[in-house]
């Protein structure tokens, strides 16, 4: 099993993928886009390696940290969630947003991922709420739990989460309540 590689980033393709050259093989890895984008054509990479073994191929699927690795890991052992749409849901928003959305029990930020109802980020959120703690604090992905808190209330209201993530923006990190009036005056 391919566990890391190292080498050269030869091509890359804005679908999701990236060839690796590394000892003179060069390997087609898909990536999430939240990957690709800290990727650069011609320069040196490395990568954590999931191998994805079946009977008619391998396929290998490539994260910027381990950490990455491990969430893409969890996903993926969701009833119903797929390699590439682990992937989607990697790349629709970033490892910490993730994270905070399915222990805030956020379905609707999980939802706006492509190719994901409702239906199964509920059952993304009932299947790993808790379990990704150990994860997020592995690997230095830490959790704004106060802009998580303050986009629950703001939901919770009604707003909606185009709106709060955009207030957010323009939020600096503070206590509860001053995040939460700053993000209200944010959106009058």
């Amino acid at each position: 099993m391919i566990g890391w590689l190292s080498g050269t980033v030869r091509a890359l393709d804005p679908i999701g993928s990236v060839l690796l050259v590394t000892g003179g093989i060069g390997y087609d890895v898909s990536v999430s886009v939240q990957t690709l984008c800290k990727l650069r054509l011609g320069e040196a990479a490395e990568l954590s390696i999931h191998t994805y073994v079946r009977e008619d191929q391998i396929t290998l699927f490539g994260f910027a940290n381990s950490n990455e690795r491990e969430i893409f890991r969890k996903l993926t052992s969701v009833s119903g969630i797929g390699a590439r749409m682990a992937l989607n849901l990697m790349g629709g928003m970033s490892i910490e947003e993730l994270i905070g959305a399915i222990e805030h029990a956020d379905d609707l930020a999980i939802a706006r991922t492509p190719g994901i109802g409702k239906k199964t980020a509920q059952r993304l959120i009932l299947e790993l709420q808790g379990k990704l703690g150990s994860v997020a604090a592995g690997g230095g992905a830490a959790i704004s739990n106060k802009a998580d808190e303050v986009r629950s209330a703001l939901t919770n209201l009604g707003y909606k989460p185009a709106q709060i993530d955009l207030a957010l923006k323009h939020v600096e990190p503070a206590d509860f309540e001053s995040m939460f009036r700053a993000a209200l005056k944010a959106m009058s």
